[in-house]
């Protein structure tokens, strides 16, 4: 889902895995083999479950908030084949989350045949507690000695239910099962592949979401939008840093100057809480750093109202969109909580 200081955020709705989607296995992911319960084989090939060449995240916090892990996405799982017999026939296969965590909503599979992926046979979930079972059904062949990059690749469509404030669970509760179901085949014992989460560490989390108005202003011969007020909150348990920031982008042509009017602490006035520390153009955009001079304990609430200088007449880039954002002092900090709610973007021109 790094943001230095010139970097304006991505838009707003970006599910907070995404920042950390990377490339292949770059977040811990645990496979473990199962043993499967015991059935007749039907078969003899032999099919076995193994892991994709890529991997995902996220980030969450055990409930006490002491502690913070990456929990693995289940992005996906490989039907090979262990034997030098091409099997052609039913695939079923069955995934069990936390549906605390993730919704799943169908299946897809690749054949690696190159007509790439088509939907599967989905039903579920079956519930038992907070385990939800989905079961991914389809016809395919998978050829002789299938490994993860010539096996059947099954995808699951996830949402994810775990951002800010749902960021805490277990770390046991975190793990993901795939189970080959159909066929019964030679080797029961490595039809069950897990993803688990990766190691704990010590963490003080701490966070702020961020809510804005925007209103459209006329330059030149167009018009764009910049925020008008907005309110900060922090999100904790524990309290915010010195130094952390707020960052106001807008269309540089609707003005050279903005600064933070009205600023109140919990309903009492606070002109002192923030400081302007930068004023800069990057292509059509102004962005506008300024710096908190005190730390914001849990559940904090920090208003103010934007002015700006006049529009400077030139006409706003087509397209443009504001945005206003809390950001840590330390870059990427690994403690900070509702990542997709600590920025807001406004109305496009």
């Amino acid at each position: 889902m790094s943001d230095s200081p010139e970097t304006t955020r991505s838009p707003r709705g970006v599910a907070r895995r995404s920042v950390l989607k990377a490339g292949a296995w770059s977040v811990p992911v645990v496979a473990v083999a199962v043993a499967a319960p015991a059935v007749s084989a039907s078969t003899t090939a032999n099919l076995a479950l193994l892991p994709p060449q890529f991997g995902s995240g996220v980030p969450l916090f055990t409930p006490a908030l002491t502690e913070r892990y990456v929990a693995s996405e289940p992005v996906g799982v490989v039907v090979g084949n262990t034997t030098a017999q091409v099997y052609t026939g039913p695939v079923i296969l069955r995934l069990e989350v936390d549906r605390r965590l993730w919704d799943v909503t169908g299946f897809t599979y690749d054949a690696r045949d190159g007509e790439g992926a088509r939907s599967a046979g989905f039903s579920g979930p079956s519930v038992t507690g907070d385990r939800a079972v989905y079961t991914a059904t389809f016809a395919a062949t998978v050829v002789p000695n299938a490994d993860p990059y010539t096996g059947i690749l099954v995808r699951p469509d996830l949402t994810f239910l775990g951002d800010y404030p749902d960021d805490t669970l277990e770390p046991a509760d975190s793990v993901s099962t795939w189970t080959l179901v159909e066929p019964a085949d030679l080797d029961a014992s490595d039809n069950v592949h897990v993803n688990g989460p990766g190691a704990t560490e010590e963490s003080s989390p701490f966070g702020a979401t961020v809510t804005a108005d925007f209103a459209q202003v006329t330059s030149g011969s167009g018009s764009a939008y910049r925020p008008t007020q907005a309110t900060l909150t922090s999100v904790g348990p524990n309290p915010t840093a010195v130094g952390d920031t707020v960052r106001v982008t807008f269309d540089a042509a609707l003005g050279d100057l903005v600064s933070l009017e009205g600023v109140a602490l919990n309903g009492t006035p606070a002109p002192d809480l923030v400081s302007e520390q930068s004023n800069t153009v990057s292509g059509a955009f102004r962005s506008v750093l300024f710096s908190l001079t005190s730390p914001l304990a849990s559940g904090d609430v920090v208003t103010f109202a934007l002015s700006y200088s006049d529009p400077t007449g030139a006409t706003p880039q087509v397209g443009s969109s504001p945005q206003i954002g809390y950001s840590a002092a330390v870059p990427n900090d690994p403690d900070q909580r509702a990542l997709s709610r600590s920025y807001v973007n406004g109305p496009q021109s």
